[in-house]
């Protein structure tokens, strides 16, 4: 038998044609190291020519075609190595690659669980498995396969990266910023692992924390535009405009390609004042994306800043062209229809008796009552871990507010959160179906992301809209005797439509189209994401409890970009 790499079956080459295998070997190997691809092919052909039956020439070339974009003639070198030596998991490992790299996801899937068949207490395996059910949408799974990795290898960094992530999809906050913080321990010099600790972070609202992760990313990779990308985006959130708008000139220079950082450019030099250099930069990520709906939508509303509103009016509507469902142009078109005089074409766009929808809930199995399922839930916002006075960067003015509330067993919320999808899945069939301008279809997906909002004597919110999703709802929990009496007027009450509601100092006329709604507790209001909205302030010894929440289309299937996620690939 053949020894060292050359290792094949039983009954291995002559010596003379082992001599030539090794040679040509060699020769192979030499090629593909000075990128003569052609010739490093023809090398490892007659390689296998002259030693069919060892599975390593086969392994070799599969593993060139699969590095050259060539994943189907990657398939075939790679199932005839796993044939030629049946014991290798590595081979397999490399054949799921391929397939998932060609779309075949079930021989994917077979290959690698071959794999941990053979190695059951390798990493390798269970990491790939958990790569191709992410990839797949699967994100408990992925996990589960992620923390068999971990234990497989309890210093696999890569796989407390992906599962870190991958939690942060699922929603599980806390132990995602864990396993990543664990990540940072374990490899302080791991970017990626600070990286996606910065974005978990973000996510939690814990800005300086993020802003720190990220600074330590860009020390171990100062070139990673993307850091810079989302240290400026952390800023800009803290209002640090200066600082924010280095950042993305920062990662602009670095990348001069990256569109995103062109767009976070003349969106931070937007709000700093500065309307000309937004316009350039916004006009830059066009050049870079034409057909990037968001841009169309930030230039119009940097031409509403100069005063042209004709040529706002034409790039939201090449915005809404692209992308119907634009949550964020859909709000400010509505509001710029009512100043240009287009009342009939923003009333078709604001139709709220059509389009905002109240129900109630009667009864919840568990509760005698719909009064006591409502206590209970209210002692679960009040004891909620995430809960927040005052939170920054947030619509919420002197009250607090929780991160996510929904997604989890707990008995109030899960009963309440199968209420929202049940009323979420009538809505959207509803508003697929409705006459109106930039319709669009219910997402084929989609998931909810809720959070709590206690609001205190003097609280309000204001005005916003949800720009990640496609519908809103908002559900009172508790609301105190003044919003109740009709003596205060609409103190407590949310109001559509008026985009400098609760600003202060705010002297701008409210629009002709404005509806105002009464909360009431155990009452649930839907309406489309796009509904600028902003809730009356007002005073009660008692606080306002809502459990508000966003239906947002689930793409996980789709790819992820740096400013979400890293992820080591197969």
């Amino acid at each position: 038998m053949v020894s060292g790499e050359m290792e094949g079956k039983a009954e291995g080459p002559g010596r003379d044609t082992e001599s030539t295998a090794r040679s040509l070997l060699a020769l192979a190997r030499e090629h593909q190291r000075a990128g003569r691809i052609d010739e490093a092919e023809a090398a490892y052909r007659r390689l296998i020519e002259t030693a069919p039956d060892l599975p390593l020439p086969r392994h070799q070339l599969g593993l060139l075609y699969a590095r050259t974009g060539r994943p189907a003639r990657a398939i075939e070198h790679f199932a005839a190595a796993t044939r030629l030596s049946s014991e290798n998991p590595a081979y397999f490992n490399d054949l799921g690659h391929a397939c998932a790299a060609a779309g075949r996801m079930a021989e994917a899937k077979a290959a690698y669980c071959r794999a941990i068949a053979l190695r059951p207490d390798a990493a390798d395996g269970h990491f790939n498995l958990g790569n191709l059910h992410r990839q797949q949408g699967e994100l408990a799974a992925a996990a589960a396969a992620y923390r068999r990795a971990i234990a497989a290898a309890p210093d696999a960094l890569h796989a407390y990266i992906n599962l870190g992530v991958t939690l942060q999809d699922l929603a599980a906050f806390d132990e995602a910023r864990q396993i990543l913080e664990q990540a940072t321990a374990m490899a302080p010099g791991s970017f990626e692992a600070h990286f996606n600790l910065g974005v978990i972070l973000d996510a939690q609202r814990r800005l300086e924390d993020a802003a720190a992760a990220y600074r330590r990313a860009i020390a171990i990779r100062p070139d990673a535009a993307g850091a810079h990308l989302n240290l400026g985006t952390v800023l800009q959130n803290q209002h640090r405009l200066d600082a924010a708008i280095a950042c993305y000139q920062r990662a602009a220079a670095l990348d001069p390609t990256l569109a995103q950082a062109h767009v976070n450019l003349g969106a931070a030099l937007h709000e700093s004042g500065d309307a000309a250099g937004s316009l350039a930069a916004i006009r830059r990520a066009l050049e870079l994306e034409p057909s990037d709906a968001q841009s169309h939508a930030n230039l119009a509303l940097t031409l509403l800043e100069l005063e042209d509103p004709e040529g706002a009016e034409l790039a939201f509507r090449r915005a809404l062209a692209l992308d119907p469902a634009l949550t964020a142009a859909k709000a400010h078109f509505a509001i710029l229809l009512q100043r240009i005089g287009k009342l009939d074409e923003a009333r078709r766009l604001l139709d709220y008796t059509s389009l905002l929808e109240t129900r109630r809930i009667e009864r919840v199995a568990g509760w005698p009552t719909p009064t006591a399922f409502n206590a209970a839930l209210a002692q679960y916002v009040y004891g909620h871990p995430t809960l927040q006075r005052d939170p920054p960067a947030r619509a919420t003015q002197h009250g607090s507010q929780t991160l996510e509330i929904l997604n989890c067993d707990d008995p109030p919320i899960a009963a309440l959160q199968r209420f929202f999808e049940a009323a979420v899945a009538d809505y959207l069939a509803r508003l697929s179906a409705a006459d109106m301008p930039f319709a669009v279809s219910a997402p084929p997906a989609w998931k909810l992301h809720g959070w709590a909002v206690v609001l205190r004597a003097g609280g309000y919110q204001l005005a916003h809209f949800h720009p990640a999703a496609v519908v809103s709802g908002v559900y009172y929990v508790q609301i105190p005797g003044a919003v109740k009496s009709t003596e205060a007027g609409e103190a407590g009450f949310i109001k559509f439509g008026d985009p400098y509601g609760g600003m202060a100092g705010s002297h701008a006329p409210s629009p002709p189209l404005t509806a105002t709604v009464k909360p009431e507790e155990g009452k649930l209001i839907l309406f489309p994401a796009y509904f600028w909205h902003h809730t009356i302030p007002f005073e009660d010894s008692r606080d306002r409890i809502c459990i508000a929440f966003d239906v947002i289309p689930d793409d996980r299937r789709g790819g992820r970009d740096e400013a979400e996620a890293m992820l080591r690939p197969s």
